[in-house]
């Protein structure tokens, strides 16, 4: 399978020292780690937004980006903020499919200040679909504060998309329902570095096998 993106990062960030290359080559591929181990580092150095080598800004790769703390302006009503990524390029607002997508309709009219955590983060991630023709979707924690029900109703949403997604989880239960969506790639990355890159049921099969553990009932 040929790669979509190919990205080397090699920064230092405090006491983190960024050393990797990364390869995408799968429609969906997960970075997992623990906290403190580079993962969104790793993402906003890729997106522009740390000091890097030779990286341009997100909007001149055509990058779409839903960060992990939702960054929503608090001026603009939930429709505009999720249209904003049209508005600043000119083109006219679709966005209704997407507000139905993300259980936004009966919200477009509220101002953020109003909404919850997990509304908010439904808005995050609208928003960053609602970027035109993006080459790759980068999605930090992107269930950050949504319940399991709404999101197990989004990743088959999301694997569904023309356009890859790179993202970000510490959940072993969501990497291993996104691989069985779509056959997610996982890049393990700990202390900056990648420690190892392939399928989530492989790459993750520790984890999984723990998960197994505590899922069998005992006698």
């Amino acid at each position: 399978m040929s790669s979509h993106h190919y990205f080397t990062l090699d920064t230092k960030l405090g006491s983190l020292h960024l050393q990797a290359t990364l390869e995408l080559s799968a429609p969906w591929t997960i970075l997992f780690g623990p906290s403190g181990s580079g993962k969104t580092s790793i993402l906003r150095s890729l997106c522009g937004l740390l000091p890097t080598q030779n990286l341009l800004p997100t909007h001149r790769r055509n990058l779409a980006y839903a960060p992990q703390n939702a960054a929503i302006f608090p001026h603009l009503t939930v429709r505009q903020n999720v249209a904003f990524p049209l508005i600043v390029r000119h083109i006219k607002p679709q966005i209704d499919d997407l507000l139905e997508i993300f259980a936004l309709t009966a919200l477009a009219e509220r101002l953020p200040r109003d909404l919850s955590g997990g509304e908010l983060q439904r808005v995050n991630l609208a928003r960053a679909l609602a970027v035109p023709n993006p080459t790759l979707l980068i999605l930090d924690e992107p269930f950050t504060g949504i319940d399991r029900d709404t999101r197990n109703r989004l990743i088959p949403i999301l694997s569904a998309l023309t356009v890859p997604v790179l993202s970000v989880t510490h959940d072993i239960e969501e990497a291993l329902l996104i691989h069985t969506a779509i056959q997610a790639e996982v890049i393990r990355i700990d202390s900056g570095r990648i420690l190892a890159q392939g399928p989530a049921h492989e790459v993750l099969a520790p984890e999984r096998s723990q998960l197994l553990q505590t899922l069998t009932p005992t006698h």
